[in-house]
């Protein structure tokens, strides 16, 4: 009986550190994610204070960032990096089993950013609004069907 418990416990232990890596590895990459999302939220925030204060330099900047950001938005969801314990994320399981719907939702994301950038060129700063509206609605789009509420 004590060499069954002594076994088990080794199992027990050596699967406790073999999981370490992956849970590290998951970690990693949502605090890649979180760090993305808190310059695409900082650069968003760049857009509305320009905006207000009719700063058109600071909008361009901020669209130049945003659109580089949703280039990339997709990667920063590998597989992997999904809800699980000992990972915290507000990523919601949707994103990796309805796959196709998270990524015409990041495409779709990425077309508004660029239409963003491209209005932003230009100095109609009511077209510049209307764009920031539609491109704030594509994140809370993305955002009500794939990021868990938070509490």
């Amino acid at each position: 009986m004590k060499r069954q418990f002594r076994i088990l416990t080794i199992f027990i232990l050596a699967g406790g550190l073999l999981s370490a890596p992956v849970l590290a590895g998951a970690a990693d990459k949502v605090r890649v994610r979180i760090a993305g999302f808190r310059q695409l939220g900082a650069a968003y925030k760049g857009v509305s204070d320009g905006l207000r204060s009719n700063d058109l330099a600071r909008v361009r900047a901020a669209s130049g960032q945003i659109g580089g950001a949703s280039r990339t938005i997709y990667s920063w969801f590998p597989r992997g990096s999904g809800p699980q314990p000992g990972v915290k994320t507000a990523a919601r399981a949707e994103i990796w089993s309805s796959a196709g719907d998270f990524r015409d939702a990041a495409d779709a994301f990425a077309r508004q950013a660029q239409a963003f950038q491209r209005v932003t060129a230009g100095g109609d700063l009511n077209a510049i609004k209307a764009e920031s509206r539609k491109l704030g609605a594509t994140c809370k789009g993305c955002h009500d069907s794939f990021r868990a509420a938070s509490d």
